[in-house]
């Protein structure tokens, strides 16, 4: 149970951004170790996704009681929210004193979000484009995001519903 709460401390610090940005390396940590398959790991994330609150954190819960039960649960929760309360509070008691180079931490920070939000499209794209449909969907997903300001919400059910026709048709 050690390694399962030392991947997801791993997990937690690398967190910055939340969502979609963590997934790359949580498919990494999970899949790579053999914990979950590629088929489950993508299960995982749909219900992650559905599930309120944060993906790391619902991910987190779903591997340690996979894993090891209700333990495993509390010992993989804990240690993925362990690291970014305990940097939130230090850098609360170091705020003041960031304000004035702020700037560029937060720049840095969203380098390194933009990364990871690489990384995970990458290892997202083969599944999504398996076949002609998806590729296509998801497309049109993202040129409806990138030229509408269409709440984000109704793109994913939207594109869900769209693919559960194409699934029935095609």
């Amino acid at each position: 149970m050690m390694r399962l709460a030392l991947v997801f401390l791993k997990i937690g610090l690398a967190s910055y951004g939340g969502g979609w940005t963590i997934v790359g390396l949580i498919r990494t940590e999970i899949v790579g170790r053999g914990w979950l398959d590629a088929a489950a790991f993508a299960d995982l994330v749909a219900i992650a996704q559905v599930t309120p609150g944060p993906v790391a954190l619902n991910a987190a819960t779903m591997v340690g009681f996979r894993l090891y039960g209700l333990a495993g649960a509390a010992v993989a929760t804990l240690a993925v929210v362990a690291a970014p309360l305990g940097l939130s509070l230090a850098l609360g008691v170091l705020a003041r004193k960031a304000l004035a180079g702020g700037g560029r931490v937060a720049e840095a920070l969203k380098t390194a979000t933009l990364g990871l939000l690489a990384m995970t499209l990458w290892a997202f794209a083969p599944s999504a484009a398996a076949t002609w449909t998806t590729a296509a969907l998801s497309l049109l997903a993202f040129a409806v995001s990138l030229f509408t300001r269409l709440n984000p919400l109704w793109l994913i059910l939207g594109s869900g519903a769209l693919g559960a026709v194409a699934r029935l048709v095609f």
